[in-house]
């Protein structure tokens, strides 16, 4: 698979400030961003049965079903749709590449799946929440509530997603690592902009 030079990943686990870095590094530093988030539901209904069974079953999806299943099997099935996802990705980004250095941010950038597309580790970083940040950064947004009101058990949907996505930060950063990727560690005790000039630094950026 051919490196990719012109463009910096920035992956991990939710709510650990990857959109919020890559939005300001870009504005810093005069590059464009492909947040993964952002075509999500177009990928799913993009989604081939066939070829992509778990991204495809996301189009009839319950927050019952998503957040009341033991939480090993989310996190397993979290990982099989990003890999399903991943050369929707980049399909997405070959049309953007060409036109300046690219910033691309997102959960679904597991690092089995961007180091062949590396030239070297400077090229990517995973920013990973510990878990009391993730959960009072969650509490601080309104829109959560509204997704587990429509589980029968509010509360043990709440703590089974906030469980999955604890375990799949901590399963990607202990890939990142095995591969000799950086993993940057968000606790609250370092601003965004602290954050931001971390991650800048590992880039190159000046």
């Amino acid at each position: 698979m051919t490196v990719w030079p012109d463009v910096c990943w920035i992956g991990g686990s939710p709510c650990s400030g990857k959109s919020s870095i890559a939005d300001r590094l870009a504005a810093e530093h005069g590059m464009r961003v492909y947040h993964c988030d952002e075509p999500f539901d177009d990928h799913v209904r993009a989604a081939d049965p066939h070829t992509k069974p778990h991204l495809y079953r996301l189009r009839d999806l319950t927050w019952e079903w998503l957040f009341m299943r033991p939480v090993p099997e989310q996190v397993a099935d979290e990982l099989a749709v990003y890999r399903e996802e991943f050369p929707l990705i980049l399909a997405d980004l070959r049309s953007l590449r060409g036109a300046g250095p690219l910033i691309v941010e997102g959960a679904a950038l597991l690092p089995e799946l961007i180091v062949p597309l590396l030239p070297s580790p400077s090229h990517a970083i995973y920013v990973i929440p510990t878990r009391a940040f993730q959960r009072t950064t969650y509490a601080r947004r309104s829109w959560p509530s509204h997704l587990l009101a429509q589980c029968s058990d509010p509360h043990q949907a709440w703590q089974n997603w906030m469980d999955r996505d604890e375990q799949f930060g901590r399963q990607v950063a202990a890939e990142a690592r095995a591969v000799a990727l950086p993993v940057l560690i968000v606790d609250g005790q370092c601003t965004l902009q602290e954050n931001a000039l971390a991650v800048a630094a590992h880039f190159g950026l000046r």
